[in-house]
């Protein structure tokens, strides 16, 4: 790939409206990554640029669509995404096992991840139940996810004792994509800078992971304790 982002500088163009009505469900980051190349390449180059990201989320898209709904094609997902993030190796993280400020955060899964957990806890990975209704209860982006990052009952369920993801091999891809390259202490509160690290590939892939008509989206409890309670 040799273009902005990686991505490939076609001939074709593309207009902006037409590549919002095909692509409905971008995550913000890669709406905040087109925006981005609107305000900086000329117009017709942005174009071109549109057309090149939408031939890309088609083919992703497809190739994500190609494995069953449910399980298979959440896994497909989560292996593309790894894929991309290990060739961003040279971009140095500050994340380390322990350090656990954002597994205190509000995170959303699709209802496929929500099976793969659903699994690990019904073949007897043990979490604390009372919690993960407290918070299956609250509203999308409640207040109480940003009083303080590291309050206890903002805790995920699946963080272990010694501060490190008890389900990591199997962690939803909203937690894969998330790393930062500041002090981990910074993450601890809610005013410090953050260096949040961006893959433009990896939005690019969820995005288009987005477009499947039977996926929904919620926060990681409510969407785990549904899948429970069929």
């Amino acid at each position: 790939m040799g273009y902005k982002g990686g991505f490939v500088h076609y001939s074709q163009s593309m207009k902006r409206q037409d590549f919002n009505k095909a692509h409905g469900r971008c995550t913000k980051s890669f709406k905040d990554f087109i925006q981005y190349y609107e305000k900086t390449l000329e117009p017709e180059v942005f174009e071109k640029f549109l057309s090149s990201v939408d031939h890309e989320i088609n083919l992703a898209r497809a190739e994500i669509m190609s494995a069953p709904e449910g399980i298979e094609r959440a896994k497909k997902l989560q292996d593309l995404v790894e894929t991309e993030i290990e060739k961003e190796k040279n971009i140095k993280i500050s994340c380390f096992k322990g350090c656990s400020a954002c597994c205190h955060m509000e995170v959303e899964i699709t209802n496929y991840e929500s099976e793969i957990l659903a699994k690990l806890v019904e073949n007897g990975h043990v979490v604390n139940r009372d919690v993960l209704k407290e918070q299956s209860l609250r509203e999308l982006q409640d207040k109480k996810w940003t009083k303080r990052l590291t309050l206890p009952e903002n805790r995920c369920i699946f963080l272990g004792s010694d501060g490190a993801c008890s389900i990591y091999e199997n962690r939803p891809v909203m937690c894969r994509r998330h790393s930062v390259t500041t002090p981990p202490i910074n993450c601890e509160t809610m005013d410090s800078e953050l260096g949040v690290r961006f893959f433009p590939r990896v939005d690019l892939l969820i995005t288009a992971a987005n477009e499947d008509p039977k996926l929904r989206i919620g926060p990681l409890a409510k969407m785990l304790q549904m899948e429970l309670l069929k």
